[in-house]
């Protein structure tokens, strides 16, 4: 006489209840290696806008690029052309991809080259780099040179960036170290509480949010003082990284 053996209950209970452990063992480690992957993915992106950045530069002896190219200092007017883009549009011709603008961590991001879109990029230009100050022709931006700078392996170009809609605020075209998460000028620490940066000679680099962050508070420094923009606590932060560079008054962080 033949007898089929069957699972008990507790049998079934026991191999749920060790699938279930299993599961929650593992799928917060699946999506860490999906968030690190997605992190190395954003410092290749930010890499190959690094290496678009440095070949604009060699075009104009080393000037920085401006944040955007407008006349007035209150930003394009209509028509957007390829004369008045924001510093996306003109550095693209050098990378001829949309996608490496962007932080594949960032929920809501695009490619964007006008104004009214500059809320969309993920991964931002330097609020500091450039455009906010004028000459007495108003026409003309006052940019740095590369060549000001003691250490281009500490000086920042970009950082992931806080990106939206225009309209509730968001500029994730700039990233400026004195606030995280926020709409306007921010950094995203949504790497795992950190943030992508690129840097003056081209290498990128995963940094602690918290190293980023400018300190308002910290002893006043300054060893130039023509061209002070009232900001230069951005440099003092914990990373050691030149931030200011429209400010020459913290030249070594």
């Amino acid at each position: 006489m033949n007898h089929k053996r069957a699972f008990t209950l507790i049998e079934l209970l026991v191999v749920i209840a060790i699938i279930a452990i299993l599961a929650a063992i593992l799928f917060p480690v699946f999506a860490q290696a999906k968030r690190a992957a997605k992190t190395t993915s954003t410092i290749s992106n930010m890499k190959q806008e690094m290496l678009g950045t440095a070949m604009y530069m060699d075009e104009y002896d080393d000037m920085l690029r401006s944040r955007y190219n407008a006349c007035p200092n209150t930003g394009p007017v209509p028509p957007y052309t390829k004369d008045n883009m924001i510093w996306s549009g003109y550095i693209y011709p050098y990378m001829k991809s949309q996608n490496v603008y962007l932080d594949t961590l960032a929920s809501e991001s695009k490619y964007a080259e006008n104004w009214p879109d500059r809320g969309w990029l993920s991964l931002g230009a330097n609020a500091t780099i450039g455009g906010w100050y004028w000459t007495n022709n108003p026409c003309q931006m006052v940019l740095s040179n590369l060549n000001t700078y003691q250490d281009l392996t500490k000086t920042v170009l970009a950082m992931s960036s806080v990106s939206g809609d225009t309209a509730l605020a968001f500029r994730g075209y700039l990233a400026r170290n004195d606030a995280v998460n926020t709409p306007g000028l921010s950094i995203s620490d949504r790497h795992g509480a950190g943030t992508v940066v690129g840097l003056a000679d081209s290498h990128v680099k995963r940094y602690p949010t918290v190293a980023l962050l400018g300190q308002p508070n910290a002893p006043y420094e300054c060893v130039d003082n023509s061209f002070q923009t009232g900001m230069w606590w951005l440099d003092k932060n914990a990373a050691r990284l030149k931030m200011n560079l429209s400010d020459p008054c913290v030249q070594n962080p």
